[in-house]
């Protein structure tokens, strides 16, 4: 998987408004329950038509391998999933930040890919879909680097992991469907 940091500078030299954590939470949200052509759509989400040739020309293949492994990590029977966040080298805020621009895109992608999706989900499901929504609510504002918002942090992380692959399944047979 690309890190965040090298997506980041493919994403601004294209001049693409969403960072690398908007952009995969964006993908898994369709990924969750698109029917067809889900790299197309998220491409179109992403990129504007007037994007300049030779910066398309990077940025797919960045684009490309942040796809296939977020498609495979989703289908890993061990659970291999990590939501595409900042390292520990930025700041908790940052961090808190961008977790919660992820959950938002996720939310957005899975709106576009289908309506209603909560008749669609198990409890667990629903429970899941109400956790992510938790998360964007975040004041990211006032997070403040000490050991107890590094450990929240960790732990919200893995919640958004759970979540995900929760909500990934419980639309599993919907995906199959189609």
């Amino acid at each position: 998987m690309p890190d965040f940091e090298t997506i980041e500078r493919q994403l601004d030299a294209a001049k693409v408004d969403l960072n690398p954590a908007e952009a995969q939470g964006l993908l898994c949200g369709l990924l969750c329950h698109a029917r067809e052509n889900v790299r197309g759509k998220w491409i179109d989400e992403l990129l504007d038509e007037g994007l300049p040739s030779a910066a398309l020309k990077k940025l797919q293949a960045v684009l490309d391998e942040l796809y296939s492994k977020t498609c495979e990590t989703l289908n890993d029977q061990d659970f291999g999933f990590e939501p595409m966040l900042p390292n520990d080298k930025c700041s908790i805020s940052g961090r808190s930040q961008a977790l919660s621009a992820w959950c938002q895109s996720f939310l957005y992608g899975l709106g576009l890919s289908t309506k209603s999706v909560e008749k669609k989900l198990s409890g667990l499901g629903r429970e899941a879909l109400k956790d992510l929504t938790e998360i964007t609510r975040m004041d990211t504002e006032l997070v403040e680097e000490s050991d107890e918002n590094e450990a929240a942090f960790i732990e919200l992380e893995e919640v958004l992991r759970v979540v995900v692959i929760t909500i990934y399944e419980d639309l599993a047979a919907q995906r199959e469907a189609h």
